[in-house]
């Protein structure tokens, strides 16, 4: 498929609710080395943005800044037996100059860390395998403000030198330059897990507000980092942001506002915000298409619960729409017909008037993701109606 315009100027258009020379397709990739073909791995994402651009797709390379440990942090760790369970626990403690967080999670067998444990976790939230919190109260957030600090000079001096490459090689490819930081409502569901923030949001508000803007301080000092450095999109990811956890009540009391300096930092910059919701966005849209987000990715008719022409009609007057199609059912399960007829529908509904880019929704999975594989021909099925479609509504 010819391409008159570059990844980036098309990409840009899109954000920018304009109609660029055709709907781009946009993919991303969970623990996956490859598109279709296990012979064709790419190494790293340099390799894949070449591979992605010679089929006519859309890609972008990204950079994420670093959340560096106070200078004055000692960890240590290790490995002990809980009394009439099941499994080894592994202890983790963080010694701050105002105290010490410790946490304790149940190594079962599907614990992907080895003996470690990451602060920052999908797999810290289920309670069955945590048995502590880093954060369950009060005292502890008064030691997490002093968990996490700027980052030294060494840190800074490898950040900046892997931007440069990043910068260097998107002006090459013309490709977007994506960053990755914000983790608002995400950093306090590892912290503290789900029963905590929700129950807090009613029984703990100053809990939850103190919670959130020590939060925010780490987030907004690695914004300023990727703006430093020149990214054209920062995203801010908001999985446990949704309608499932928040109502939009409590979203606006809690959260908005420090999204609302995020957004406004970056425009400031004169960069786009982008924000990342796959579940139950729908009670929400009004709110995050009154901060100023630029795009949204995340519309899934299958297991995201959104009407596809209600979101657009909510919100694709003002912010850009990525998604439109299920992967992990819909590309798992599905016909090639059913396939083709998903990004149909897509297309219909997110594409008229602009502001639209065709993305699998929440991605294209790896084998080490779990059982789950997102199967190879399903995706050039994708491939094959995403172009037909192209062909069909191609601006003269």
């Amino acid at each position: 498929m010819k391409a008159e315009l570059s990844s980036s100027e098309r990409l840009l258009k899109a954000i920018n609710l304009e109609e660029p020379d055709h709907i781009p397709l946009w993919l991303r990739f969970f623990s996956r080395q490859y598109l279709m073909d296990e012979n064709r791995p790419w190494n790293d994402q340099f390799d894949r943005v070449d591979q992605l651009l010679s089929l006519g797709l859309d890609d972008a390379v990204a950079i994420s800044a670093p959340l560096s440990h106070h200078k004055e942090v000692s960890i240590r760790k290790w490995k002990e037996l809980e009394k009439g369970g099941t499994y080894p626990l592994i202890v983790k403690e963080y010694e701050t100059v105002r105290g010490t967080l410790r946490q304790v999670i149940r190594q079962t067998p599907d614990w992907p860390q080895g003996d470690d444990i990451s602060i920052f976790d999908d797999y810290n939230v289920p309670r069955a395998r945590t048995k502590k919190y880093l954060v369950e109260n009060t005292a502890d957030l008064d030691v997490l403000g002093f968990l996490f600090g700027e980052s030294t000079r060494e840190e800074l001096t490898g950040f900046q030198r892997y931007a440069t490459e990043v910068r260097k090689f998107a002006r090459s490819r013309r490709v977007l330059i994506e960053g990755e930081g914000p983790m608002l409502g995400d950093a306090a569901v590892w912290l503290c897990g789900i029963d905590k923030v929700i129950l807090a949001e009613v029984k703990e508000p100053q809990f939850l507000h103190q919670l959130l803007k020590i939060i925010h301080g780490w987030d907004m000092m690695r914004i300023r980092l990727l703006l430093d450095v020149g990214v054209d999109v920062i995203f801010h990811r908001g999985w446990y942001e949704s309608a499932m956890f928040w109502s939009p009540r409590a979203y606006e009391k809690f959260l908005a506002p420090l999204i609302r300096e995020e957004v406004d930092a970056v425009h400031r910059a004169g960069a786009k915000f982008g924000y990342i919701a796959t579940r139950d966005i729908v009670p929400l849209l009004d709110i995050l298409g009154d901060m100023g987000v630029d795009l949204i990715f995340g519309p899934d008719p299958v297991e995201g619960n959104c009407n596809l022409q209600e979101v657009k009609a909510k919100v694709g007057e003002v912010t850009c729409l990525w998604g439109g199609v299920n992967s992990a059912v819909t590309l798992e399960q599905w016909s090639k017909e059913q396939i083709g007829d998903a990004v149909s529908k897509a297309i219909r509904a997110l594409a008229p008037g602009g502001g639209f880019i065709l993305g699998l929704v929440d991605a294209i999975f790896g084998r080490t993701a779990g059982t789950l594989e997102t199967p190879p021909n399903s995706i050039g099925y994708v491939i094959e109606y995403w172009r037909k479609s192209c062909a069909n509504t191609r601006k003269p």
